[in-house]
């Protein structure tokens, strides 16, 4: 059985697919009723996904998915039922945007030592307001220089490949306390994908929770039920709300496939009980 709730999912104002308000039609078709856009590091979307959940009769969180480092490693927050004109998340958004712009600059950069057309993707992206490396995997399949855009990655855009830049994302504390300040709710998305042994995510889940994160998300895309169980494990031990969301950037992809989502265990609380 899967849930009415997805609170995870991105548009084409990052780098999902669709426009949010294609995005929403679909959720609506697929029996969501409850849904938050959490696009990489704007908020750009969330008016139209807002206006078209009423059309719909859905009920819209406004979210947000922010980029942080732990310990020298990523680690993405959503922000859910934030106030998206917070200044001081506005300012948090405005600077990740910036080291965003800056990253693929030189990114595109080493492409272009690398006798890839780096230009070609720059002049492609540079409309963008959050390019991200799917960007220049999409424009560098649509330019003819891979076969596929998970071969641009392979080849070029990969931890530790030729063209591979590492980010340097404000501190996770900091980003926490961003969302807080919007009168939002933080949670870790995708607990599981983060390359941290079991002792450093939990280590992980007790600063995020002291910093003012309130959720974790338990049910995420296509994960197996062993899998939600170990995240419940750690929802539960760290005292973290639960929260689902399939990561959706794709629908035609089938692991996101939306309306497909497993249900919250119910020996989780309910991250949307904070704000319901």
């Amino acid at each position: 059985m899967t849930d009415e709730t997805d609170l995870h999912l991105h548009s084409d104002c990052s780098d999902g697919v669709l426009p949010p308000s294609q995005l929403v039609t679909l959720l609506a078709q697929a029996g969501i009723k409850r849904f938050a856009l959490t696009d990489h590091d704007t908020t750009a979307g969330l008016a139209e996904a807002a206006t078209a959940a009423r059309l719909h009769g859905l009920t819209a969180i406004s979210g947000i998915e922010l980029s942080a480092t732990w310990r020298g490693r990523t680690i993405h927050v959503i922000g859910l039922n934030i106030d998206p004109c917070a200044p001081l998340l506005v300012t948090c958004i405005q600077h990740l945007q910036l080291l965003r712009q800056q990253r693929i600059q030189e990114i595109t950069h080493r492409l272009d030592r690398l006798g890839a057309p780096g230009q070609a993707v720059q002049m492609q992206l540079n409309t963008l307001h959050v390019p991200t490396r799917t960007h220049v995997a999409r424009a560098l399949f649509e330019l003819g220089a891979v076969t596929s855009i998970a071969s641009a990655f392979d080849r070029w855009l990969g931890d530790g490949k030729p063209a591979y830049v590492a980010a340097e994302w404000p501190d996770l504390a900091h980003i926490v306390t961003r969302i807080v300040s919007a009168g939002g709710t933080a949670v870790i998305a995708h607990p599981l994908r983060y390359r941290l042994s079991a002792g450093q995510r939990r280590q992980m889940l007790a600063e995020f929770k002291t910093s003012g994160g309130t959720g974790l998300e338990i049910v995420s895309g296509n994960l197996a039920p062993h899998q939600i169980e170990t995240s419940l494990g750690l929802a539960l031990r760290t005292g973290l709300d639960g929260s689902v969301g399939s990561d959706c950037h794709d629908p035609s992809i089938p692991w996101h496939r939306l309306g497909r989502l497993a249900k919250l265990p119910t020996s989780a609380t309910p991250i949307w009980r904070q704000w319901s």
